[in-house]
């Protein structure tokens, strides 16, 4: 038991959890996480301590309370950003919280690529991996460039960077948007350009099928030491949280992992990555969407398929590819049964006999405090009216 680490993670939501937990499982220490305010996913927590941090617009302020918290701690604790807001704040600031923090991250320099797509897949063409064929706007004005696109409707129209739109906050906003002719694509981009978002919009091509993929992967200047491939069964239905996975299940997918592996070699990354891609149903051909700079919010699949976040961080083992299958789900299983495939059912219902299936926030040692496993079921039965209200919509 390593007791001298000290994770410290910033945000509070289910990828925070989901890291505090691989820290807790595989060192028995408590984490130390930083937010704007005490989400319930880590409220009364046993494995987490909380503080309130200053607005990343208070930038000084912020770096100051972090700077002094790891002053006080017996050697450099490790940090961590669990959204895109603080892990493109701690890669800006590299320079300075590395010489207190242990950053596993990127270096400023390489963040193009990194916080926006379409610089992600400039890099994509350069080193020939695919992703879905793509017309970027620049602003209003050019939405009339939807008329005459190379490929046809439905198409996917979503903002090339996620953390400028989401700064700019409007009525009806969405993560991702589905044009259904040219005057649906001219209407959305008026109205995320009209909210202050001055980021270039992408016009995409939608890939045939749902079969979506994450890939998971920690790597120390290019070299990849662990990665995870988990194919997605369920995603969330609310309009903010399109987009996000809530049930997968791992598989050894050498192609999606080659596929990373060759853009983080190109980059020369270091640090935590997650990967979104497509496989069309009728080629068989994988798509990358996008990469985010850190663990994503289902980072916990990683862990439960015997590659713990935690200790590939810290000890660095390299392990490659996780061969484990095992099911991660963040919703109740009733919902994702009654939405997957008679295949998938089957695929789940054994796993879950051979105790291969997990759930991030379902931590037993942390839901001894009965206001903390209160909320989580609470929590995980919510979802039922979450899913009849917007499944349809």
């Amino acid at each position: 038991m390593k007791h001298d680490i000290v994770p410290v993670l910033l945000g509070a939501d289910l990828n925070c959890y989901g890291m505090a937990r691989a820290f807790h499982e595989a060192y028995g220490v408590k984490s130390h996480v930083f937010g704007k305010c005490e989400l319930g996913t880590v409220r009364y927590s046993k494995i987490v301590d909380f503080s309130i941090i200053p607005p990343l617009d208070e930038a000084e302020r912020v770096l100051d309370t972090l700077v002094d918290f790891a002053k006080e701690q017996p050697g450099k604790p490790y940090i961590f950003g669990c959204t895109d807001e603080y892990a493109l704040f701690i890669i800006k600031n590299k320079h300075i919280l590395s010489e207190c923090f242990v950053c596993e991250c990127p270096d400023a320099e390489q963040l193009p690529p990194l916080s926006d797509k379409t610089e992600f897949y400039t890099v994509c063409d350069r080193i020939g991996l695919p992703h879905p064929e793509s017309v970027y706007v620049s602003s209003a004005k050019e939405a009339g460039v939807s008329r005459e696109l190379p490929f046809e409707y439905p198409v996917v129209v979503k903002p090339s960077c996620s953390f400028k739109y989401w700064h700019h906050p409007f009525d009806g906003m969405r993560k991702v948007y589905i044009a259904d002719s040219p005057a649906d694509s001219e209407r959305i981009i008026a109205e995320i350009f009209s909210s202050g978002y001055d980021g270039k919009i992408i016009i995409q091509k939608m890939i045939r099928g749902n079969a979506q993929y994450v890939a998971t992967c920690f790597s120390q200047g290019g070299d990849v030491y662990s990665a995870c491939v988990g194919r997605v069964l369920l995603g969330e239905t609310t309009p903010k949280g399109i987009g996000n996975h809530v049930a997968i299940i791992t598989e050894e997918n050498n192609e999606l992992f080659e596929m990373a592996s060759r853009f983080l070699s190109e980059t020369k990354y270091t640090g935590f990555s997650n990967f979104d891609a497509m496989r069309d149903e009728n080629t068989g051909k994988y798509y990358l969407l996008e990469i985010n700079p850190r663990q994503g919010r289902s980072n916990y699949y990683m862990s439960a398929a015997g590659a713990n976040a935690a200790i590939a961080a810290v000890e660095k083992e390299k392990i490659g590819l996780v061969k484990n299958v095992v099911f991660w789900h963040s919703v109740p299983k009733k919902i994702v049964l009654d939405r997957c495939s008679d295949g998938d059912a089957a695929i789940i219902k054994t796993l879950v006999k051979e105790k291969k299936s997990f759930s991030s926030l379902f931590y037993p040692p942390d839901l001894c405090d009965p206001r903390r496993a209160a909320y989580v079921l609470a929590h995980n039965c919510g979802f039922f009216a979450k899913y009849r209200e917007y499944e349809n919509r």
